[in-house]
């Protein structure tokens, strides 16, 4: 009997590890925070879509640098044709910044602020057609809260509310940040943070190219050590003006895609486990992925 407890104890606090901040999505980010001085590695498949089948191979490292903090880094390499092991691609590298904020109404809501970096290493999304929805290859700057809401003890619904400041064609994204304290449009600017000041970072001129997103995701732990969860994805452009911006067959400008997303995690311990997604665009928008399926490996040191 004693023997039982145990193993029963032991699953018990494995599931509480796992699923009580448990990691993020394929579209939506979960108040998952990496423990301090941990080192989170995902190594990813994805099989795109759109008039032709697309791989792209993605390498993320997360690392716990506070208990309420982490940062990390993804690669990528794209792959013309799926099972091609040919010539590839580097993509985008993206920076990310996550910090957890507390939970409130006594549990019930976990909430945290999310920083992700887009640094243009990959192709051109504005000049190369082909691998437009593979990679931007231009500034994106994109900030928001995350929210956690605890139904059960086995069910997390985590809601995402995203504005992703993009660089338009010709443009310098961070052009309207001004930090040089010798100079005086630095203080009238407020930084560049004041939407009234010509050239601004905020000014209006400068957001025309700006998109916003919302998802959420519904996650079910109650049959551990396998995790299932579903998601939907929507994003849309806030400038109104539509004659007034590039016209392209990506998120935010030409599309506005509305996502659907189902999966699986399988956790073979506390620090490896196995995911498996297929993601649909409901609207089958012309030149934009129609279907992404995601093979995962999580590890941890």
């Amino acid at each position: 009997m004693k023997n039982i407890f145990i193993k029963l104890s032991s699953a018990t606090l494995l599931a509480l590890f796992c699923f009580s901040d448990i990691y993020p999505l394929p579209l939506t980010k979960t108040c998952y925070t990496t423990p301090q001085d941990t080192i989170d590695m995902n190594f990813n498949e994805e099989f795109i879509y759109t008039d032709t089948m697309n791989r792209k191979d993605i390498f993320v490292f997360n690392l716990g640098i506070l208990s309420n903090t982490s940062i990390g880094l993804e690669f990528s390499l794209i792959n013309y044709g799926a099972f091609e092991t040919g010539e590839n691609l580097t993509g985008d590298i993206l920076f990310n910044f996550w910090h957890y904020c507390g939970d409130i109404f006594d549990g019930f809501i976990d909430t945290g602020f999310n920083i992700v970096i887009r640094i243009p290493t990959g192709p051109d999304a504005y000049t190369d057609e082909k691998c437009r929805n593979l990679s931007f290859g231009n500034n994106e700057l994109k900030i928001g809260p995350v929210f956690s809401f605890n139904i059960t003890n086995s069910e997390v619904v985590s809601l995402n509310i995203n504005y992703i400041f993009r660089e338009g064609k010709g443009e310098k994204l961070y052009s309207g940040i001004n930090i040089n304290p010798s100079k005086s449009n630095t203080y009238k600017s407020c930084l560049g943070l004041n939407p009234f000041y010509k050239g601004a970072f905020l000014e209006g001129e400068n957001l025309k190219n700006d998109y916003m997103n919302i998802s959420a995701g519904i996650i079910s732990s109650m049959f551990f050590p396998w995790v299932f969860f579903i998601e939907l994805y929507y994003s849309a452009r806030p400038y109104m003006d539509r004659d007034a911006i590039e016209k392209i067959n990506i998120e935010g400008d030409k599309v506005n895609p509305f996502l659907f997303s189902m999966g699986i995690k399988y956790f073979f311990s506390k620090s490896v486990f196995l995911q498996v997604s297929n993601t649909i665009n409901l609207l089958m928008d012309e030149k934009y992925p129609k279907n992404i399926t995601q093979f995962g490996l999580n590890l941890f040191f």
